[in-house]
């Protein structure tokens, strides 16, 4: 009954089965590796296909593997691992978590051999040890990298935009940043924007917000006429009622007016409650902060200073005063750049204008003094953190 059953089975799988056969007699054996100072169960000339060997080292030695004895396997004429045996004071590579630590070209290290760990970006050292040392056979206690409060999750979800990444994380450094994309039919005001959050203490800036873009005679909503995002710069009286700032401005009825034109003959406008001109004046990088019967309040994003007023009022004739900007007020500062400084630390950081940080050095208890002072960086040489502290170094 049973060799009924498997024949049946071999006629139903005729193609899957020889498959697996041919597998079988196609894979390469292994040639018997060669070990010093060590033994193999069981002793063959060769080894086929998925065969296990195990093997152990002798007295004063140990596998390259965690254990005293180790099984590596066949794969198609390759050992899973090369069987080797190395010294019982040597170490095996550390695991050390978020963090990565100096490469040792055998895969195994030295008695007496030092590593550094380097904290992954986001995490810091719990304490100001980054190196470690072999020591008969296993490692002086470890650097530990735990998440850095300064570091953010992965950024918000973003309305009618995506983010751009080379690689998925969970965790971002401080100071990183961070590009979008807004999606089709969609865009940020201003030709100068910067369409980019960063991580800052924690928490990601405020990012503009990706508007339709809406060109006149495609939008029904607005009467047949409607005006696509122009500028940020707006005259003192250059944008018209409900428009975004700067350009010309469209009425009701579709037809386009000046900028700065007014139907009041007065020179002195008069001042009106800001619901009367439509649509707020749009401010790249910044946003309303306090709104006023009279008056909008204005205020820029981290990172960003305000050039021009901070109170922007309502005319009688429809068109808003004049729309501060904001500028650009921060340092990018590659650290790669500054290797031959001695900083232990690699990557980009962003440093607000007048903001100076210290970054470990290479030495315990050394740190270099990082200052931005409008878009201009400059970086002290790497001295004791108490120098700092006395402004001794320079």
């Amino acid at each position: 009954m049973s060799l009924r059953c498997l024949v049946i089975v071999l006629l139903s799988f005729p193609q899957a089965f020889h498959a697996q056969v041919l597998a079988q007699s196609t894979a390469e054996s292994c040639p018997a590796p060669r070990l010093d100072g060590g033994f193999f169960v069981p002793e063959q000339g060769t080894y086929s296909h998925r065969s296990g060997l195990a093997y152990a080292c002798n007295h004063g030695w140990k596998p390259v593997v965690e254990g005293w004895w180790a099984t590596t396997v066949c794969l198609n004429g390759s050992w899973s691992h090369m069987p080797q045996c190395i010294g019982e004071n040597s170490c095996l590579p550390p695991d050390v978590p978020n963090a990565k630590y100096t490469q040792s070209a055998p895969g195994w290290y030295q008695e007496g051999q030092l590593i550094r760990v380097k904290c992954d970006q986001g995490y810091e050292h719990t304490t100001w040890e980054a190196i470690a040392t072999c020591a008969k056979g296993t490692w002086s206690t470890l650097p530990v990298c735990q998440r850095s409060k300064s570091s953010c999750d992965e950024p918000p979800k973003m309305a009618h935009a995506v983010i751009v990444l080379h690689k998925y994380q969970q965790v971002f450094a401080a100071d990183s940043e961070v590009h979008f994309e807004c999606e089709e039919g969609y865009s940020v005001q201003g030709d100068n924007t910067r369409k980019s959050i960063f991580c800052f203490a924690g928490s990601w800036t405020q990012a503009p917000n990706c508007i339709r873009t809406q060109i006149v005679g495609h939008d029904s909503d607005m009467s047949g006429s409607v005006t696509k995002p122009a500028a940020d710069t707006i005259p003192e009286r250059g944008s018209g009622r409900g428009s975004p700032a700067g350009g010309s401005t469209v009425t009701d009825a579709g037809s386009a007016t000046t900028s700065g034109s007014s139907s009041s003959s007065s020179s002195t406008p008069l001042k009106v409650p800001v619901d009367n001109c439509g649509a707020y004046p749009r401010l790249s990088n910044g946003d309303v902060v306090r709104k006023r019967d009279m008056s909008l309040k204005y205020a820029c994003n981290s990172f960003y200073k305000r050039v021009g007023p901070e109170i922007v009022v309502c005319y009688d004739d429809g068109t808003w005063s004049k729309v501060p900007t904001c500028k650009e007020a921060f340092c990018e500062v590659d650290l790669d750049q500054y290797a031959n400084y001695n900083i232990q630390e690699s990557g980009t950081i962003i440093l607000k204008d007048r903001e100076s940080r210290e970054v470990p050095c290479v030495w315990r208890y050394y740190t270099s003094r990082i200052l931005c002072t409008q878009g201009s960086v400059s970086v002290t040489k790497c001295c004791h953190y108490q120098d700092h502290y006395y402004q001794r170094c320079s």
